[in-house]
């Protein structure tokens, strides 16, 4: 699912975005700070602060700070300490959830007995990918980092 080159091109993304974002912001910036030494009318500068600091505001959590999250979410998957497990898949949401700054689909499979709940275990599969079209019962091995999917595979029974 998860791939080196997609790690890349994330940080490549954001770092264009930095820099589209950067550059208006640090203009700003500048000119708050020229309008504090030149002694420009004071409304200036404050209007050069509220505008200088809600775009950067603005600009961080709508651009950056999603891209962030999803380029963490990446590195985890490809480098962090992943568990595989097998199970029957159960039921899958229609609305996905947000968690960490990611969007997923929730799901569980189970693990044992399907009737008992200790044996269902919850997973999130990236709603960045196409849904997979698994049916109940089917089997399936679940790799992940904590409990969001890195990979997943049908078991041939």
């Amino acid at each position: 699912m998860y791939t080196e080159k997609s790690y890349q091109e994330n940080r490549q993304q954001l770092k264009r975005r930095l820099l589209c974002i950067g550059l208006p912001v640090l203009v700003l910036f500048v000119l708050m700070l020229v309008s504090f030494f030149v002694r420009w009318p004071e409304a200036v500068t404050v209007i050069l602060s509220i505008a200088a600091f809600g775009l950067a505001i603005f600009c961080y959590s709508m651009f950056i700070s999603p891209l962030r999250a999803y380029g963490k979410h990446i590195h985890h998957a490809l480098n962090g300490r992943t568990r595989q497990i097998t199970g029957a898949f159960l039921t899958m949401e229609e609305e996905t959830v947000w968690r960490d700054g990611v969007q997923f689909y929730p799901f569980m499979i189970s693990v044992g007995d399907k009737k008992e709940e200790e044996n269902h275990r919850l997973f999130y599969m990236d709603a960045n990918f196409p849904r997979p079209e698994w049916k109940e019962d089917d089997v399936l091995l679940i790799t992940s980092f904590d409990n969001r999917v890195t990979a997943w595979e049908y078991v041939k029974e």
